[in-house]
């Protein structure tokens, strides 16, 4: 597990929302042949996370794996030190994970990768890629951003931790 950082200590400038579906439950295969039950999670996604009603929440822990990539360009940046950051808010705070860090010269991009495990207190009500390490007033150009889920149950036997 990647160790969790509160958001209120790093300077974080978002790149782009994570979609819900990506760390939200659907429903099951079963499930989807009721269109009512379907009709409702489409609308739950739609949703802005500030609607998300408190009692949905629910305050067990979950654990989610991602596999997150980004090529990141700064202007004007002299042997700078920037991180691929994962933000996000659950039932008790808004945290980071950071992806990777490396450090990127001026003209040139950097491809920030990584897998990070995230616990987090019921399911989260959003999640953010970012980038932390810019100046005051610094831009960064994402030339290609790429998150996924990455599903415990379907991993390969070799690629499982074996206790």
């Amino acid at each position: 597990m990647n160790e969790k950082i509160p958001t209120r200590f790093l300077k974080l400038k978002e790149l782009a929302d994570v979609p819900r579906a990506e760390y939200m439950d659907g429903p099951s295969p079963a499930e989807l042949r009721d269109a009512k039950k379907r009709k409702s999670f489409l609308s739950m996604l739609r949703k802005a996370p500030a609607t998300i009603k408190p009692s949905s929440k629910s305050k067990n822990p979950i654990t989610l794996k991602f596999n997150a990539a980004a090529w990141v360009r700064v202007p004007k940046s002299k042997k700078q030190l920037i991180s691929l950051v994962i933000s996000y808010k659950d039932t008790s705070g808004e945290y980071a994970v950071v992806v990777d860090e490396d450090e990127i010269s001026e003209g040139f991009s950097l491809m920030l990768t990584g897998c990070v495990t995230i616990m987090t207190k019921g399911t989260p009500e959003f999640m953010k890629v970012c980038v932390a390490g810019l100046n005051d007033n610094q831009l960064a150009m994402v030339d290609d951003l790429y998150i996924q889920k990455i599903e415990l149950d379907k991993l390969e036997p070799q690629n499982r931790k074996i206790a």
